[in-house]
Parts: structure tokens; sequence; C-alpha cells
């Protein structure tokens, strides 16, 4: 009798260690063997603002699964340069969704995306339209785990139309980095000295795009092809004066002529030495500017939009921080009432 209990324990052990074995290997064939190149390849950390208010000012109002997912995903830039490489994110976003009570279906990649791409110019060769993040959730016991991963969609490639290749990329970047640099090598003086002489060089030679060309709408189009939209002029200023490590954030609305017409617009708004922010819109302070497809016109001498207060600006400009209407609504830096003097 007593052997027979002590066979039927030892038999009962065994069983337990091996469900625990195969609970243990479902697990983790589903969630990614347990291994993520992102967490191997790329240590993120917080971004601190530092000496320039501007850096990182739109990544710090991140939640923070979508502050683990820009990370990991500027840890994993080569990925997008070669065009369809995958990006598979840490399992501490799902841990971090679940930490503040979220769901996997909120869109923090989208939320990521946009800090992104007003923080860092660069990324122009990505057709954002051509992102596809796959999400997969898992349910074993009750545990629930989450899997996402950023892959081009349909599995063709993160390219624009104007990049077919790594080397294309590289060198569009070192391009524009050459002209830029360029341009703020002859900015010199006063704080208000250098933002004058990058206004002023865009105001000069950057002609507005009514015609709809490739690359109009960010920094590769301004430096290279010299004609852009909104966008074009206001991240040309941004980047330039991050160049300078002047603080400037890009803005996003609307944009209203005397008539009440509308259009959506995009401009910037810059810190001076007085620690106050100021906008300046370099699209509207274009001599040669003829508005877009709305009719918008405007008769803006070159500085009637730089470095104004809200009291002025904002009689024809007004704010929204949802960039893309996904919801995350971005604040941005409170403008000082009066013109910069």
């Amino acid at each position: 009798m007593k052997r027979n209990q002590k066979g039927f324990s030892l038999v009962a052990i065994i069983l337990v260690i091996c469900i625990i074995l195969v609970c243990g290997v479902i697990y983790y064939s589903l969630t990614g063997s347990g291994t993520n190149l992102a967490e191997q390849n790329y240590s993120y950390e917080p971004i601190s603002n530092g000496e320039n208010a501007a850096d990182g000012f739109y990544y710090n109002q991140l939640p923070n699964p979508a502050k683990i997912m820009y990370n990991t995903i500027l840890g994993n830039i080569e990925q997008l340069k070669i065009g369809n490489g995958e990006i598979k994110f840490p399992d501490s976003v799902g841990e971090s969704i679940k930490e503040i009570n979220g769901s996997a279906e909120e869109n923090y990649f989208q939320t990521a995306w946009d800090a992104l791409a007003l923080e860092h110019l660069d990324l122009f060769y990505i057709d954002t339209q051509n992102l596809s993040l796959s999400t997969r959730t898992t349910s074993i016991l009750g545990y629930e785990s989450y899997d996402f991963t950023l892959s081009p969609k349909d599995g063709n490639s993160y390219y624009s139309s104007t990049f077919n290749s790594k080397e294309e990329v590289e060198s569009a970047i070192a391009k524009v980095n050459e002209i830029a640099d360029n341009i703020v090598s002859n900015a010199t003086g006063s704080t208000y000295d250098k933002v004058k002489y990058v206004h002023d060089w865009i105001v000069e030679n950057v002609e507005y795009d009514n015609d709809d060309l490739d690359n109009n709408d960010n920094i590769y189009g301004t430096f290279v092809n010299k004609k852009v939209v909104c966008e074009g002029y206001a991240e040309a200023l941004k980047f330039l004066l991050d160049k300078l490590n002047i603080p400037c954030v890009l803005v996003y609305g609307e944009g209203y002529d005397d008539n009440g017409n509308t259009e959506a617009h995009a401009w910037n708004y810059v810190q001076m030495d007085d620690e106050k922010w100021y906008a300046v819109d370099p699209t509207w302070d274009d001599p040669i500017y003829v508005g877009s497809a709305n009719g918008i016109l405007t008769n803006s001498k070159k500085y009637a939009y730089f470095l104004k207060g809200s009291d002025t600006f904002n009689k024809n400009h007004v704010s929204d921080g949802d960039v893309s209407g996904t919801g995350q609504d971005f604040k941005y830096p409170e403008l000082s009432k009066e013109d910069y003097k």
C-alpha cells in the first residue's frame, strides 16, 4: 500500500513537470521564443530636454508604450533604410500597456510615429502609407501578452516613390545635410541674427509648390528641389535651427485669410534668448506664395509672420495638436503675447 502511494506521487510529479514544460514551449513559441531583437540591439533611454527646450518636446508627451515604440524605431533605423526590414517591438511595450490599463487596440504606434515625424525630419524617405503594424494577442491561463511588429505594407517597401535603395536614401540624407550645413555656416551673430538668416534663406530660395511634386512636404524637397508646400518650409526652418541648437518646434493647424477661408497649415514656434516662444510662418513670409487650391491668397511681406506673439499671430492661425487625427493631442509651447522686440 505504501509502495503504491509513493509510485502515484512520483508519477504525478513527473506529469506536472511535463505539463509545465509543454506550457512553456507553447508560450515561448507563441510569443517569439522569448527572444527580442529590439531588446538585444537597442537600449532605450528617456530623452532629457537639457539646454534645448525643444529636444524631445513631443516625445516627452507620449504615453509610455508609445515612448518605447519611438525609441525602438530610432534604434532600428537601418531596418527602415533598407526599405523592407521588420522591427519587432520589445515585450515591455505590452507590459507598459497593462501598467497603464490600456488596450492593445489603442494606436500607440501612430502616436509614436507622429512624435518622430515632428522631431526627426531626416525620415523624409518614408511614406507613412507604407507602414504596417501587426498586433498579436496571446492568452495563456488568463495571462495576456502582446506582440507588435512593424513591416512594409503588402510586403513591399517603406520608401516613398523617389527612393529605391538604402544607397539612394543615404545619398539623399548626406546631400540634405551638406546643403543645410553650408547654410548654417553663414548664420552668425546673435540668436536673432541666426534665426533671421535661416528664415531669409528659406524665403528667398524656396518656391511654393502648386504642382504637387514629389517630396513637396519635407526637407529633401526644400533643400534639393527648392519647391515645397508649407510643411517643407516649416520643417526646413526647424532642421536648420536644430543644427544651430536654437529651440524650434513644428506646429500644425489652420490658416485663415481675410475672407474666412481656411487651409491646413504648418508653421513654427521658436524660443528666443528671453526664454519666451514666438511664432514664425516662413511660408506666408514668402513674397511669391500664392496660396493653395482653396484659393487662399496672402500679400505677406517678408517679416509679417516673423517672431510674432499670440496677439498678432493667432488672428489668422489656429493650432491643432492632433496632427494625424488619432486623438493624441500634443501640447504646443505657450506663445508670448507680444511680438519679439
